[in-house]
């Protein structure tokens, strides 16, 4: 019988993101093992365990934050999967999010809601290459769609992660008091996030009236103890974990493996942070609740417009003024939403999902998906699912 393999799992337990990756690597583990999991309580900063050795165990998931940490899983000599990508240039093989579509999602959300404005909020000023493909991708889409983007970047004045001092609150909250309203706001996680509503509560801004708060990584404790419960990109971090143990699998049996495999998130969890329709014209406002609404019943462009008693091209010339799409494309969109939310997060079959959608049939919408997206839900099943 041949010896269970040991596996080191150097992922963080003190955030919802790392355990999360945990659970997945334990998935992967229960399936194909068995494994042994060599586990502890840890911080994302925190050292490499001393018991971790070469003999001790067969090889290493870790959230590699230092080039201190990357040379010393790799002087050990053991296969390793990185699932953070902090230290590029140590070329470990990366199993992580796609930052990009991280955005996009949260743009969508934001545009499918009517903002004009936008923010992202850095608070911490973290120096971190995620951040800034994060920060990047959104100014550089916003810009692209006509949007208007304000960036925040905080300046650290301690060296713990989540210390605040006085000054730095008050600098955030200045930033926020200046900005116009109403405005939406990704904030890089959901910590920051947190920090950013009870800014907003302070200065007595209306959450989501005046300022749309949404997070990344849908950490539930986050989200559920913010004021109002807070709106997050689901990044699918347990399909993280799972894929790195399918990763570390196939290298400790001396396969290789590709140098960067990004997982695309599950897409945004709406919660009361972010729940509105924000334009400032009320028959656009009025429009976009309406197909909020009965998108999915079907309803048609035409039937848009004879609830605000105006003419189609009128309808449509409101939403392009507003946000760039027609009236059906609007329509449209809230409908493959519903479509992708169900392919993420339910087990139900295609039909059941074309129902809900408002769609006439399975390959009506098996066709109309592939032409929109460029995969088939199928595909797109397996891939938010690892």
């Amino acid at each position: 019988m041949n010896q269970r393999p040991e596996i080191a799992v150097l992922v963080e337990t003190s955030r919802g993101h790392g355990r999360q990756i945990i659970e997945g690597v334990a998935r992967y583990a229960a399936e194909h093992g068995p494994w042994g999991l060599r586990l502890e309580p840890r911080n994302l900063k925190d050292p490499p365990p001393r018991w971790l050795k070469p003999g001790e165990v067969s090889g290493i998931i870790v959230r590699c934050d230092s080039l201190a940490m990357a040379e010393f899983v790799q002087s050990t000599g053991l296969p390793v999967i990185d699932v953070r990508g902090a230290v590029p240039e140590a070329g470990i093989p990366l199993v992580g999010v796609d930052n990009d579509a991280i955005v996009d999602a949260a743009l969508e959300h934001f545009t499918q809601r009517g903002f004009q404005r936008i923010g992202f909020c850095n608070f911490f000023g973290y120096k971190n290459r995620w951040i800034a493909q994060r920060r990047d991708r959104l100014v550089e889409r916003a810009r692209a769609a006509g949007i208007d983007c304000r960036v925040y970047s905080g300046r650290r004045s301690s060296q713990k992660p989540t210390s605040r001092s006085h000054r730095e609150i008050a600098a955030l909250r200045d930033w926020l008091a200046k900005l116009p309203r109403p405005i939406a706001i990704l904030c890089c996680d959901d910590e920051q996030a947190h920090v950013l509503l009870d800014a907003a509560h302070r200065l007595k801004l209306e959450v989501p009236n005046d300022v749309a708060v949404l997070g990344i990584d849908n950490d539930e404790v986050f989200c559920r103890v913010s004021n109002p419960p807070l709106s997050s990109v689901d990044v699918n971090a347990f399909a993280v974990g799972y894929k790195a143990a399918e990763m570390l699998d196939r290298r400790i049996n001396g396969k290789r493996v590709p140098a960067k495999t990004l997982l695309p998130p599950r897409g945004v969890i709406t919660r009361q942070s972010s729940d509105i329709v924000a334009v400032e014209d009320p028959e656009v406002a009025a429009a976009l609740s309406f197909i909020r609404e009965n998108a999915c019943q079907p309803i048609k462009a035409s039937q848009v417009a004879d609830h605000l008693s105006v003419s189609r091209s009128t309808l449509d010339r409101y939403l392009q003024a507003a946000i760039g799409l027609s009236g059906t494309e609007a329509i449209m969109q809230v409908r493959l939403g519903q479509v992708k939310a169900d392919l993420a997060n339910t087990d139900l079959p295609l039909t059941s999902i074309a129902a809900r959608a408002g769609f006439a049939s399975a390959q009506n919408l098996a066709n109309l998906f592939r032409e929109r997206t460029g995969s088939t839900p199928g595909s797109y099943r397996k891939e938010m699912r690892s």
